[in-house]
């Protein structure tokens, strides 16, 4: 494996292509609406069917699968099909996850739901479970060995149940004023970093890495996942939505318990925001637009934006070590590593 200064964008390249090209096959081009929905929230098509040639997203996840399998000695070919359902279950987590959170925008376009309804974007979003299932299936035609296909498979599976559990806590959270961080980076674990942890294990799986380069691999997914879910808290609370895509201040605005909030109400230093959250105990609805702004500059003055910050490096750190564990060369590492300024580096 050779690298260069860009060579994570060079494979980014290649890799995208190729697993649109396996989603959509996946997908297919039924006309009807579960699968032009379908369509719709990829980005592929507009609400009236029109091509955007748009994509799903940033498909960090994806390539972080096909980075692993390609660093551990494997053809990317072979991995393809699991990279296309690691990115079909994450878009029906994220369709499942804007109806949960009331939230009416998604990569800057109106979000599924407000589009079709809470039935059929609830049935839309588990579709692509299912199709996520799938692709999975597919491996074997790729050339990947039953037995591998079918340890991919559980690895994804058991990362998904992870992810509904993580969901679970989130969601649960709203209703309480006070959540330590154990309870936050527990709750993380399942909802963000499962996912990427299973990225990185299934490529090295699907490429037949030992047992040992396979578990430090998932670790270091873990860890760049609680990295990532810190960043996306700062850019919830802080982010530009021009570039995300979302409204500033729904985080706050639903009483979320995102890590800044976290910091913040255990810093002693904003009682605006203990007081607006403490109304979570007593089921108020969602906190008024006008106070979302003083609120956020409460949670700035508070010190949690740069406790923030510095968790995001811990875990960056932890992602490191994971890496010596691995054991990989040199420059498989780089490429790891550019992948992690990527995934935290970002404003969207």
């Amino acid at each position: 494996m050779t690298t260069s200064p860009a060579a994570l964008e060079t494979r980014m390249r290649d890799y995208r292509p190729r697993v649109d090209a396996e989603m959509r096959a996946v997908v297919g081009d039924d006309a009807s609406g579960l699968y032009a929905w379908t369509r719709y929230h990829l980005g592929w098509e507009d609400r009236e069917g029109t091509p955007t040639g748009r994509g799903p997203g940033k498909m960090l996840r994806s390539t972080a699968l096909l980075l692993s399998a390609e660093a551990c000695g494997g053809e990317v070919g072979h991995a393809i099909p699991a990279a296309a359902a690691i990115e079909l279950l994450h878009n029906f987590s994220l369709v499942h996850d804007d109806i949960e959170d009331d939230s009416d925008t998604r990569r800057g376009q109106a979000a599924l739901w407000t589009l079709v309804g809470l039935a059929q974007g609830i049935n839309t979003g588990d579709g692509m479970f299912t199709l996520a299932r799938v692709a999975l299936h597919r491996l074997p035609e790729a050339g990947v060995d039953p037995a591998v296909a079918f340890a991919a498979t559980r690895e994804l599976d058991n990362a998904c149940m992870r992810l509904i559990e993580g969901q679970y806590h989130d969601i649960a959270f709203e209703t309480r004023s006070r959540v330590d961080r154990d309870e936050y980076l527990a709750m993380v674990e399942g909802k963000t970093s499962a996912l990427f942890a299973a990225c990185a294990a299934m490529g090295a799986l699907i490429a037949g890495a030992p047992t040992e380069r396979v578990d430090a691999l998932r670790e270091w997914g873990r860890q760049i996942g609680l990295a990532f879910q810190a960043v996306d808290d700062l850019l919830g609370i802080w982010g530009d939505p021009a570039v995300t895509g979302k409204p500033v201040g729904d985080d706050v605005a639903v009483r979320k318990q995102t890590f800044p909030v976290i910091a913040a109400l255990t810093s002693g230093r904003a009682p605006g925001l203990e007081a607006a959250y403490r109304r979570a105990d007593d089921g108020e609805p969602v906190i008024a637009s006008p106070d979302i702004a003083a609120l956020t500059s409460e949670i700035e003055a508070s010190g949690a934006r740069a406790t923030t910050e510095a968790l995001v490096r811990e875990h960056l750190a932890l992602a490191a070590a994971a890496l010596d564990a691995s054991g990989l060369g040199v420059e498989a590492r780089a490429l790891f590593e550019e992948y992690a300024d990527l995934a935290t580096a970002r404003e969207a």
